[in-house]
């Protein structure tokens, strides 16, 4: 710890040195406004103790100009002043004094002033040191969801985009998506789906996404059926994610003429809103991915069909149980009547704009707490 004294009166230098060297401070003591100046730059004092008159200028001067000088580092000036008056006082503060000594000062006042400041000086330096140490692992936290959201994003860009035939909307509760919405046209023609809704949300939700998208860009190019590519996704979630984490998910095979083969687990039901305005279900009958082991995992299927003016919509809890400003959640029932009114429209990328704004509007300024995933289909082949 190092004091920088600044005093006309070579008593005091003397005096405040001694004190402040029994207390294992180094002191460097100077006589006048420019030697304190150029002490203060060359010595870097840690605490700074001045009188209020001096030779070559004024304390309050000197006070504002060390402060400046400091910059950013904490270091606490000290009037040890003769004139003791109220307004010297309010003076010296206004100037950017920590703390006032009257002389002719007790040395025991002294030594106890001189500890405090000494503890405060240190308790900044941790601070510093902790903001520091703080500041670069947040630095490299983001230089690490960075390349996290680059490679995830680089694969999820093979799924394919927005059309009159396929739909897709993802918004984020965090920074990371928990929420994996695939969707790849085969060789064949036919469109392989996998829509995910890992537990929770942010980054922890988003663990198991690259394994996950890398098997199903895999399964399309292999061509791979529905029942295997479950049993696979499955074999991966079970082998790396913790024992409390599971991705609900469907995976579906539809063919250009409309015909649906799928697996589904943990999910809600997903809507079929038919041409007439009536409803049909897919039922997600099976546990999560990632739960049980390749012995118990069950991958048998279930079909439907979509017809002409037909319409799948697959949506994530987070859209179910989306909150508005009163608490409620937006619910099966009020889902599935914006579902019978929206999608009426004959182009289905209006149809998800629609569905983006009245969800927007019912959530409000209210915290959105889960993922939200709506996927919608259509087949190219009956439109």
């Amino acid at each position: 710890m190092k004091l920088l004294c600044v005093d006309s009166e070579p008593v005091y230098r003397e005096i405040i040195s001694l004190c402040a060297e029994k207390e294992g401070v180094t002191v460097k003591a100077v006589a006048s406004y420019q030697e304190a100046i150029i002490a203060f730059e060359s010595y870097a004092p840690d605490i700074v103790t001045l009188d209020v008159i001096m030779k070559g200028g004024s304390g309050y001067a000197l006070v504002q100009k060390l402060k400046t000088l400091s910059g950013k580092r904490f270091v606490p000036m000290i009037f040890l002043a003769s004139h003791t008056t109220d307004s010297v006082m309010d003076k010296c503060f206004k100037a950017g004094a920590d703390d006032f000594i009257p002389k002719p000062f007790n040395e025991m006042l002294l030594n106890i002033r001189l500890k405090t400041h000494m503890r405060h000086v240190e308790l900044m330096k941790e601070m510093y040191r902790k903001n520091k140490a703080l500041t670069y692992y947040q630095a490299m936290i983001e230089r690490e969801h960075e390349m996290a959201h680059h490679v995830l994003d680089h694969i999820q860009n093979r799924s394919d985009k927005n059309s009159e035939q396929v739909a897709i909307t993802r918004l984020s509760a965090a920074s990371f998506n928990g929420d994996l919405a695939l969707i790849k046209t085969r060789l064949d023609g036919a469109r392989l789906v996998f829509v995910g809704d890992f537990t929770g949300h942010g980054l922890p939700a988003s663990i198991g996404a690259l394994p996950v998208m890398q098997t199903f860009f895999d399964a399309v190019d292999e061509v791979v059926c529905v029942n295997e590519l479950a049993v696979r996704i499955n074999k991966i979630l079970f082998s790396i994610l913790p024992d409390y984490m599971f991705c609900a998910g469907y995976l579906l095979l539809m063919t250009q003429e409309g015909g649906i083969t799928y697996w589904g687990g943990g999910m809600p039901n997903a809507y079929i809103r038919r041409a007439n305005g009536g409803f049909d279900y897919l039922q997600s009958s099976h546990m999560p991915l990632g739960i049980l082991s390749m012995n118990d995992f069950e991958a048998d299927l279930q079909s439907n069909q979509l017809n002409s003016g037909d319409t799948l919509i697959i949506v994530s809890d987070g859209v179910l149980e989306l909150k508005n400003c009163h608490n409620e959640m937006l619910g099966d029932d009020q889902v599935k009547a914006l579902i019978s009114c929206i999608y009426a429209d004959a182009s289905l990328i209006a149809a998800q704009q629609k569905i983006e704004l009245k969800l927007a509007e019912y959530q409000g300024e209210s915290e959105q707490l889960d993922d939200i995933t709506l996927v919608a289909l259509r087949s190219s082949y009956l439109q």
